[in-house]
């Protein structure tokens, strides 16, 4: 029996499934994908099962019948230029969560939709936040519920092992502590579209993600003796994230 260890509780994660791809209607601007496998068949490299009933709450909530709020995005980049549109539809069927997007008729999408038509995109992700987990008696992690944020398209699969984007991890301390600081006021104070307003809200999570993960380099033992100079008020972060709690549903 294999152990997993007991891993830091994320606020952003990834997940991946290959050959994603179920239907391509060109003429009709459709695409049919899996974004997620359920059960325990689908035990990823993480360590981690989801179950089916985990994304129940989460569709009902934030899918296309509820507030509209989960993207269809490429690469997880958060960004109106990496953004496809919302999904349609979204169910369970069978071990797979299903998702029917007709991506927008921009440069992006009309890109994207001859990528799938021509086989080159059969790769999907999610990105989610864990709300509710337990330990199997397989000795693997069980997520029992979550909230979805997005399903992306990728050309490569997502890497379980970093779980900030490239553009985040350039990032120091110091700067992501100022662009988190800019998101809330942006949140709190900015006259966006409901559009905006969510991937603002995604940006978000990815930032407190990095920080998070900082935190925890920096509570490791030294490798080095080089000092940190670049420092991080997590008691004004930590202020100003409880003060925009009430904005989110998790």
């Amino acid at each position: 029996m294999r152990i997993y260890p007991q891993r830091m509780k994320k606020i952003i994660q990834y997940k991946d499934i290959t050959d994603g791809l179920q239907d391509v209607d060109r003429k009709g601007r459709t695409l049919k994908i899996a974004i997620a496998s359920f059960g325990d068949r689908n035990l990823d490299r993480d360590g981690d099962v989801i179950l089916h009933s985990a994304v129940t709450k989460t569709i009902k909530e934030r899918g296309p019948k509820g507030s509209n709020e989960i993207w269809h995005l490429t690469d997880h980049w958060y960004a109106m230029d990496h953004a496809l549109g919302k999904f349609k539809e979204l169910y369970v069927e069978g071990d797979y969560l299903v998702g029917i997007s007709c991506p927008s008729r921009t440069k992006l999408g009309n890109d994207v939709m001859e990528l799938y038509a021509d086989g080159h995109i059969n790769q999907h992700s999610i990105g989610f936040t864990p709300l509710a987990e337990e330990s199997s008696k397989g000795g693997y992690n069980v997520i029992k519920e979550l909230a979805l944020w997005e399903g992306s398209s990728v050309l490569w699969g997502a890497n379980p092992n970093t779980p900030t984007l490239d553009v985040i991890k350039s990032l120091t301390k110091g700067k992501a502590a100022s662009m988190l600081e800019r998101t809330i006021k942006s949140l709190r104070n900015g006259s966006y579209s409901d559009e905006t307003f969510s991937l603002l809200e995604l940006q978000l999570k990815q930032i407190q993600q990095f920080i998070l993960d900082m935190d925890e380099k920096a509570t490791a033992p030294a490798l080095t003796t080089q000092p940190d100079v670049d420092q991080v008020d997590y008691v004004k972060v930590a202020a100003g994230l409880s003060s925009i709690t009430n904005l989110f549903k998790n």
